[in-house]
């Protein structure tokens, strides 16, 4: 008996959750390969992941290491890790004057223009997904990663 054929036996919610681990893998895959991409293809300046970290002090102005990790979605020594965007001039930091374990980071002007000219080339490359969808699976796509996001923060 083939792979295939022994699939078709197995019962429908095995294979559904087969079919969703698949498709699960192939997203993320998928979403490995294009930040590879966009490590490449997003512009000179700040990296995609550089702009994801920093992104939130663009409307918070500063922020306090923890708080710009959590703000990220990222773990505290992503965050204090900044050096080349210190050296770089991207952002600054700066110790605080009554507790000197709590250290503050804001965007410099030149950050805030790499913030700004990065969030324009995402958002254009969303906008390609966006508009490659259907009217009905723009709509799907939205309540379904809403799910998701919903689920996977409480894993």
């Amino acid at each position: 008996m083939t792979v295939e054929a022994r699939a078709d036996t197995k019962p429908s919610a095995a294979r559904e959750r087969d079919e969703f681990e698949r498709a699960w893998n192939d997203f993320f895959a998928a979403v490995r390969r294009a930040r590879g991409r966009a490590g490449r293809d997003l512009g000179p300046g700040i990296s995609l992941a550089q702009y994801q970290v920093i992104s939130p002090l663009e409307e918070a102005g500063a922020l306090p290491v923890g708080e710009l990790a959590c703000a990220a979605g990222v773990a505290t020594p992503t965050v204090t890790r900044m050096d080349a965007l210190v050296r770089e001039g991207i952002v600054e930091r700066e110790g605080s004057s009554v507790d000197r374990r709590v250290v503050t980071v804001r965007l410099t002007d030149k950050g805030r223009r790499q913030v700004r000219s990065k969030r324009k080339i995402v958002a254009q490359k969303r906008r390609i997904v966006y508009e490659s969808l259907s009217p009905q699976e723009r709509r799907d796509t939205a309540a379904l990663l809403g799910r998701l996001a919903e689920v996977i923060d409480q894993l």
